[in-house]
């Protein structure tokens, strides 16, 4: 007598749901915290993603925390923070203050202007002309066997906060009972 197709199948189904069940303890992929928000000042954060500063938004200063600031032709912004990033002042962008990196670099493009200082702590200064920043240029570095010190300790200094944390003081005020 011939085995049935129905049982062969049965039998294999039973025999790969503990498979299945076990692929669906593990995550497919790691989760990641993205949080953004705007004070009433014109200023922005984000953290886990970029923050794009287009020439037609109203920006006071940008700051990113696990991505990068990146600023468009014409835009705009007073000062620019990128933790655990990179500043991007694409060609026509313009920062009035200043523009600083803990744990990335900053990057001017030609046509790119800076007009206080240019901070690299952790990374390094990009600039395609040297006279795109009008300020101090400070980028601080330091390489053992291949991985930079400073970017070591900004990003352990980060490591064990995971969640979002963005306060805008304006807004959250906790009055005293």
């Amino acid at each position: 007598m011939r085995p049935s197709p129905l049982a062969a199948l049965a039998l294999g189904i039973a025999l790969s749901s503990p498979a299945f069940a076990a692929d669906d303890a593990k995550p497919s992929k790691s989760w990641k915290v993205v949080c953004a928000t705007q004070s009433e000042d014109g200023s922005r954060a984000v953290q886990g993603t970029d923050l794009v500063i287009e020439a037609d938004d109203k920006v006071k200063d940008g700051v990113a925390v696990e991505g990068n600031v990146i600023v468009r032709k014409g835009a705009v912004v007073e000062d620019v923070v990128a933790i655990q990033g990179r500043v991007i002042i694409e060609p026509g962008g313009r920062v009035t203050g200043n523009a600083v990196s803990l744990g990335g670099e900053v990057r001017v493009h030609k046509g790119a202007t800076i007009e206080g200082n240019a901070v690299a702590l952790g990374g390094r200064l990009k600039l395609d002309q040297d006279d795109a920043v009008k300020g101090e240029k400070v980028s601080l570095s330091f390489e053992i066997g291949g991985r930079d010190f400073v970017r070591g300790i900004i990003q352990e200094a980060l490591s064990s906060e995971t969640g979002c944390h963005i306060v805008d003081d304006a807004k959250d005020k906790v009055k005293d009972a």
